[in-house]
């Protein structure tokens, strides 16, 4: 991961988001959306804001 990391830390910050996300979830799934291109963690949105990628994956956990 260091190698993916930004000087800004948005790599870290990313992945932070990710996490918290899974451990404090209060019901049995989570939806985790994010840009194939870049990596950025999104909210219900087509293009990515941060690149402009337009691949979105969704990540769904149990």
């Amino acid at each position: 991961m260091r190698g993916q990391q930004q000087s800004d830390g948005t790599a870290r910050s990313t992945m932070r988001k990710a996490l918290s996300a899974v451990l404090s979830r209060t019901d049995d799934r989570t939806v985790i959306e994010e840009c194939r291109r870049c990596g950025t963690t999104l909210e219900s949105v087509s293009i990515c804001p941060a690149c402009g990628g337009s691949d979105i994956v969704e990540y769904r956990l149990r």
